[in-house]
């Protein structure tokens, strides 16, 4: 009976440890807030303005932090941020557009669109460049044109690293010193020369510059007013400053037309949501079909395995959006963007119509994709 008594106490105590690491496992929350409000905490350390949509197409936005270690203000749907790469996807849509315009195709080769007598495209030893791969990040350019033995550029500046590259540098750069890293269209490797590239291209194509073309052809029509390559009057007294790591002040990032495609929007969680509608298809715009273009998976990488936790989830290239199809789940469409002061996250799950936007005025390395991805899993649970 002694024995059993305490076999008993044993199995007692065994479920009772059990349920309390279940407890501290789930970390169960008493609304979808309150978990993001946990979430926030864990990375925030300046100031953070965040999005979302979930399942019942309901709209919040939630404001966290300050504005700047001098303005303790949170920030607001207004408050100005660099978007960073999230860019791209910017561009992806001008692509689609001019495509289904048919102004351009997705094969044309590189080299055909630009001054035959400035730039010499590098090529495969079976292939060439072509508009698709540019955005698809399978072009097989470097991530950025100083991972050569090119000079640095005059004034160049590690703190506003993309400044000084004139279009006349990067032309250089590609005719005489950009070794391709594999076989264009046989592999994924994400290039901000590429994305670049692609915006200064279709510039090209118009007959304009990239910083005309996407305000005449996607900022307005949408209606972000709140949204430009280079910060107006009234961006500039609603800026959220950029800060480090360290949460030391920093500098905005700056780009001549052949670097503005790759990462140099600056917007507002206003206008982001709004954008974040168009592509879930919860607003209907002349931009509806070229978002549709984009979100067609281009190129399959593969099972990708997570970094931070068991499991891995099938990656797919779309134009701009990177496509996770996590297994027996769901699959989610997603871009960030990181700058010297700022990181910025955009997903949605088309199945379900919910998504999240997160502008933050601070830039931490490693964060913006699980901080993100934290997010839209939280979301999705309510």
């Amino acid at each position: 009976m002694r024995r059993l008594f305490h076999y008993i106490l044993l199995l007692l105590f065994i479920i009772f440890v059990l349920e309390g690491c279940k407890k501290d496992d789930e970390l169960p929350f008493n609304s979808l807030e309150e978990e993001i409000d946990y979430i926030t905490d864990k990375y925030v350390k300046m100031g953070a303005a965040i999005g979302i949509i979930d399942k019942y197409q309901q709209e919040q936005e939630l404001y966290y932090g300050t504005i700047s270690s001098f303005n303790s203000n949170p920030p607001d749907q207004h408050s100005i941020f660099e978007i960073g790469s999230i860019t791209k996807t910017f561009t992806a849509t001008l692509l689609a557009k001019m495509v289904l315009d048919g102004k351009i195709s997705l094969d044309d080769t590189v080299q055909l669109l630009l001054p035959a007598d400035e730039v010499t495209m590098p090529a495969g030893s079976d292939s060439v460049i072509i508009i698709r791969h540019l955005a698809t990040h399978t072009s097989g350019l470097p991530r950025v044109p100083r991972d050569s033995d090119q000079p640095l550029p005059p004034g160049y500046d590690p703190y506003d690293p993309y400044a000084a590259y004139t279009t006349e540098y990067v032309y250089d750069y590609l005719t005489s010193w950009c070794d391709l890293m594999f076989e264009p269209g046989t592999q994924y490797s994400y290039s901000n020369t590429g994305g670049g590239l692609a915006g200064h291209i279709l510039g090209l194509v118009d007959g304009s510059s990239y910083e005309e073309l996407i305000a005449r052809e996607i900022f307005e029509p949408l209606g972000l007013y709140e949204t430009s390559l280079f910060l107006t009057a009234g961006q500039i007294s609603n800026l959220a400053p950029g800060h480090d790591n360290n949460l030391d002040s920093v500098k905005n990032y700056h780009a001549g037309d052949i670097f503005q495609g790759a990462g140099f929007i600056k917007s507002s969680l206003h206008d982001m949501m709004v954008y974040l509608k168009a592509q879930m298809g919860l607003l209907q715009t002349s931009l509806t079909d070229p978002i549709d273009l984009t979100h067609q998976a281009f190129f399959d990488v593969g099972g990708v395995t997570y970094n931070d936790r068991d499991g891995y989830f099938n990656l797919s290239i779309g134009l701009g959006w990177h496509i996770h199809e996590i297994p027996e789940s769901y699959t989610y469409y997603w871009h960030g963007g990181r700058t010297n002061g700022y990181m910025a996250y955009m997903a949605f799950i088309p199945e379900e119509s919910s998504g999240v936007v997160l502008l933050c005025n601070q830039s931490s390395a490693n964060v913006i994709a699980r901080f993100g991805d934290e997010l839209l899993e939280a979301v999705r649970r309510y």
